[in-house]
């Protein structure tokens, strides 16, 4: 009984991490905005936490390798581009409670003795003990990129990316540049 519930458990988990603990991308557009007009871009205003600093340097330069991907190339100091990017980017703290030391199981205590006769003695039985929660914290960073028509000064195009971030930079970095791929993985929506 005990090794079917860990089974059960064991494959609950296997299905769910991937679910749980990958990136979550929300894309939405204008659906009558004319992408292939659009190629030229220069950067607008962008919001940094104080907690992301170190990254502003590499969402712009994700966001712009992923926009040269895909044809765009940077306006000329004082020509008008056809349109402006920014983004904008948060941290938020999760927090999600684990319980564990159930305490229950079979094992040896104070139970019906063993043998002829009546009384108490030692023997197998059941018992109970403490159930503790414990808190886990994560910090999540929310980047929004958004296209915006620089002549009409028009939103056309907003992607949303989310993931946790590690106490490895490496790791972060890995991430960041996953999930601005992730972001313009179907741009133009219309190819």
């Amino acid at each position: 009984m005990k090794a079917t519930r860990i089974f059960l458990g064991f494959c609950l988990l296997l299905v769910a991490a991937p679910v749980a603990l990958g990136q979550k991308v929300n894309v939405d557009w204008n659906r009558s905005a004319n992408f292939p007009r659009y190629g030229t871009y220069a950067w607008g205003q962008c919001d940094t936490p104080e907690e992301l600093a170190l990254w502003q340097e590499r969402i712009i330069r994700d966001v712009d390798a992923q926009l040269a991907a895909r044809g765009f190339r940077k306006a000329a100091p004082g020509q008008m581009p056809d349109v402006i990017v920014s983004y904008d980017s948060d941290v938020k703290e999760q927090v999600s409670y684990v319980g564990y030391n159930y305490g229950y199981g079979t094992g040896w205590g104070w139970g019906p003795g063993w043998g002829p006769g009546w009384g108490l003695g030692w023997g197998p039985g059941w018992g109970g003990g403490p159930f503790t929660m414990d808190p886990i914290v994560r910090q999540e960073f929310e980047l929004s990129v958004t296209l915006v028509d620089a002549r009409q000064n028009q939103l056309f195009w907003r992607g949303v990316a989310s993931d946790f971030i590690s106490h490895k930079s490496e790791k972060n970095i890995k991430r960041l540049r996953k999930a601005v791929e992730k972001l313009f993985k179907n741009y133009p929506p219309y190819r």
